[in-house]
């Protein structure tokens, strides 16, 4: 489950019983992270033509959280034969489209959707996120700041904006749309973890140890199972030559969730720094298992074996790890 997720629903307050209709039920249930609950109670709110587009959007975040995605297409296309285009309904259907990875798809029902309604930020951010995946940087710039402007007051906006300006190296911009999602949502972890990996990237080990330490707090506060503040964390650290803190923090990391590719990847690095060779060489082995497309810890547990005298089986590895650098450079947008 997602911080952005609980963002999204911070405002709702209301205390509703089994008489209350389906829009105040689904909203009571996805503010209290009740998501299959919320997924029905909402879709009959949408399907009674709710007014209200945060309805719809939630029910969208509610398919963020349980994955049920083809469910959800059954669910909208029966409702779009049946009801004829909403935006509402044209917007889910680009959103399960967009989760799916089918971003033509996606485009062109938010192309209907923004054709009835230019004015609708929900519209506008998935634009911006297709474009994200998409490497379309000036079309994804341009829609985050057309749906912030729309609608100001959504601190997922905020952090999804300073994630692309994170992403594009741009610091500063990053750092301030950060601070601008915790001024609506103090407690947002993720935005701490972005200020953190702001602050690495400015070489202030101070601040980057504090926002990933409030990222942790917030995360544990919330009862998050997320690991990525833990791994983003260790991996700090393990550049701040602190490995034996970073093996601490992944450790939590994989008590989350073992199945995390980069959370063993990153133990392997850690431990084959404190020169414990054998327990690294079975995590960054387990990486390879999880995520066979990743070409670091092919590139980590070769060089391990190359200085534990094993070049047969070092060999492999360092070739399969330039075959897959190769590929990605092939298939990068020019």
């Amino acid at each position: 489950m997602s911080a952005a997720a609980v963002a999204a629903g911070i405002c709702w307050t209301g205390a509703f019983g089994a008489d209350a209709g389906p829009c105040a039920r689904g909203e009571e249930a996805f503010a209290a992270r009740r998501y299959t609950p919320a997924q029905e109670a909402l879709w009959d709110c949408v399907l009674s033509a709710s007014p209200d587009p945060q309805a719809a959007h939630h029910l969208a975040l509610t398919y963020r959280e349980t994955r049920n995605y083809d469910d959800g297409l059954r669910r909208v296309d029966a409702a779009l034969a049946r009801s004829g285009k909403s935006v509402d309904l044209l917007y889910l259907s680009a959103y399960l489209h967009f989760r799916m990875r089918l971003h033509d798809d996606s485009l062109r029902l938010l192309g209907e959707a923004y054709r009835m309604n230019r004015s609708d930020w929900r519209v506008h951010q998935l634009f911006a996120l297709n474009y994200v995946v998409l490497d379309v940087k000036d079309g994804a710039l341009a829609e985050f700041q057309t749906a912030i402007a729309l609608n100001p007051r959504n601190a997922e906006l905020h952090y999804q904006l300073a994630r692309f300006y994170y992403s594009d190296n741009r610091i500063a911009e990053s750092i301030e749309e950060s601070n601008a999602a915790l001024a609506l949502f103090p407690g947002y972890p993720e935005a701490y973890e972005n200020l953190g990996l702001c602050y690495e990237a400015l070489s202030d080990r101070q601040r980057g140890v504090e926002n990933f330490e409030r990222a942790i707090a917030e995360t544990e506060k919330l009862g998050l199972k997320n690991e990525w503040p833990f791994v983003n964390y260790a991996e700090f650290l393990i550049k701040q030559d602190e490995p034996e803190a970073g093996a601490r923090a992944l450790g939590r990391a994989l008590e989350l969730n073992p199945a995390s590719a980069k959370a063993n990847y990153f133990m392997g690095r850690a431990l084959r720094r404190l020169g414990r060779n054998a327990e690294a060489r079975t995590f960054l082995e387990r990486a390879i298992k999880l995520d066979a497309a990743d070409p670091v810890a092919y590139f980590e547990l070769g060089m391990l074996l190359m200085r534990l005298g094993d070049r047969a089986a070092a060999k492999p590895l360092l070739d399969r790890f330039q075959e897959i650098k190769k590929s990605a450079a092939r298939s990068a947008p020019k």
